[in-house]
């Protein structure tokens, strides 16, 4: 190496030690030997193993990142995608030891250019070692004046590989001690929501939005398995992200997806980057693959202390209810077996009605205590809601077009004697008569009764409006008797019956009763 070169060698090695993010590092590398040996052309590649979007595994050594100077934006287009590692650059990967040449495309081994492809002829590539490994190749073509590269500008590019391994292993280093800083603050925000009780989809989506931070991609997703066994993207987040949603998996390349074991082993969590050059190398799958295992296991035990608590409530629930069926209606059974033996003794008339309309009171109470007793004991969380709930639903739903709730009173355990095959026909009945009486009946008071204590279903739904055969509404809508042939219809399709009846001075004001039945054990 010539004493003229050294000022130049000294300045470049502490150029390219100067900077602590990786890219930029890699970046000035290349335009620093291009300078040193008076090139037209440079470019570093960073070996990996190819990690595709569709495998669990890595596949062989490539160039997983490919940093080029020399070749402006519309060159690099016309190219298209950046080398993988074939041909006169793959020379390198299977031995790596400086290789010049004066004329590559004679080389036994060269597989010529894509269109667009500037034409190049001399060569001159080195390794790059980061302590006893292979961090990548620095290729550099194109000497300026049609010379070839010389063995002083091997011995230089050599030194600068040297001096280029240190500062990459710097750049690593800090590039993993921030990954591990963001890890951290995703970790934490995550069981912070977590503990605080957020939705799932809620926490899936800052999973997301925290592994595309870490691979610092331009876009993250996760994916599960349709019935098909297809991934379909359900959570997005990036440059873009909102589009991804619905599409399969995996993403264009380069994009990096990983397992995500989370309820389903057909899931998978995926970045990916817009520009082609900047693939993912082993120390983002590691990371990627480290944070997916600890977001999981938060998942999981998230979920574990959800379903302990509601254990506890379930199990609180259960002593609520056996309480109230053995002591507090058994105690008012027994209070009006003791009022209707009171009334025998009594011989005024008008007091002995009274005391019966408080036996029916008691009565009215139990059944509806027996009714908060089956409410406390369905399980309704995370399953499939029950046939009470939903109609308890319902007249909360269409309490506000009625302008108030209606009474609902359930007798029997619906939602273990209803077949499921009924359970629909039961919500449209109870939703349609609803309907009906906010629309035609001008009501100021609704009762529905459910029993499915026997064989039989009876449902009775009473109103106090104008009745079933009104004049019609001077809006132009259909008098009331339009909406009941669908409600006989479905009593039919199960072998019962439904009954409208207009009630004429009737001593509890209803006007209006429409009756539903029928048989548990049809077909």
């Amino acid at each position: 190496m010539t004493e003229e070169r050294l000022p130049s060698l000294l300045a470049a090695v502490m150029a390219v030690g100067s900077d602590l993010e990786l890219s930029a590092v890699l970046r000035r590398i290349v335009e620093t030997a291009v300078q040193l040996v008076d090139c037209e052309y440079g470019a570093l590649g960073v070996v990996g193993e190819e990690y595709l979007s569709g495998s669990r595994g890595p596949a062989s050594k490539s160039l997983v990142e490919f940093v080029t100077t020399g070749i402006d934006d519309e060159q690099r287009a016309a190219i298209g995608n950046l080398p993988h590692g074939d041909g006169i650059l793959g020379l390198l990967l299977r031995d790596p030891v400086p290789l010049r040449l004066p004329d590559l495309t004679a080389h036994e081994d060269s597989v010529g250019f894509p269109a667009g492809h500037p034409p190049m002829r001399t060569f001159l590539g080195v390794p790059i070692r980061v302590r006893d490994e292979i961090f990548g190749n620095l290729y550099l073509t194109e000497k300026r004046g049609g010379q070839c590269f010389t063995t002083d500008d091997e011995r230089v590019v050599l030194t600068l590989a040297t001096a280029a391994g240190v500062a990459v292993e710097n750049a690593r280093l800090f590039g993993e001690s921030r990954r591990s800083e963001e890890w951290q603050r995703a970790m934490a925000q995550i069981n912070r929501e977590l503990l605080a009780g957020s939705d799932t989809d809620g926490v899936l989506q800052l999973i997301a939005h925290w592994a595309r931070r870490i691979a610092e991609a331009d876009v993250a997703v996760i994916g599960f398995a349709d019935k098909y066994g297809t991934l379909i993207v359900e959570v997005a987040d990036g440059q873009a992200g909102g589009e991804l949603v619905g599409s399969p998996l995996p993403l264009p390349e380069p994009s990096l997806s990983v397992p995500l074991g989370w309820h389903s082993a057909a899931a998978a969590l995926c970045v990916a980057n817009n520009r082609q050059d900047v693939r993912f190398g082993p120390e983002v799958v590691a990371a990627l693959q480290g944070f997916a295992g600890q977001a999981v296991l938060a998942l999981e035990l998230a979920e574990a202390r959800r379903d302990s608590e509601r254990i506890l409530v379930f199990e609180d629930r259960d002593r609520i209810a056996r309480d109230l069926h053995d002591s507090v209606i058994q105690r008012l059974f027994a209070a009006g077996m003791q009022l209707e033996s009171t009334s025998r003794l009594v011989d005024d008339p008008d007091i002995e009605k009274r005391i019966h309309d408080v036996v029916d009171d008691l009565d009215v109470t139990i059944r509806d205590i027996r009714s908060t007793i089956y409410s406390l004991q369905t399980v309704q969380r995370d399953e499939p809601v029950g046939v009470r709930a939903r109609i308890v639903g319902l007249g909360d739903q269409l309490g506000s077009i009625l302008g108030f709730n209606p009474v609902i009173r359930i007798d029997g355990p619906i939602d273990a004697m209803i077949p499921e095959a009924m359970s629909e026909d039961v919500i449209a009945v109870v939703r349609e008569s609803l309907s009906n009486i906010a629309k035609h009946a001008s009501a100021s008071r609704v009762e529905v009764t459910i029993d499915a204590s026997s064989d039989v279903l009876t449902l009775i739904v009473r109103d106090d409006g104008v009745g079933i055969d009104a004049n019609a509404p001077a809006d132009g809508s259909p008098p009331r008797r339009s909406g009941l042939a669908n409600l006989a219809s479905r009593a039919e399709q199960h072998g019962g019956s439904f009954q409208a009846v207009q009630v004429d001075g009737s001593d509890d004001d209803w006007s209006t009763v429409l009756t539903w039945s029928v048989p548990l054990n049809h077909g």
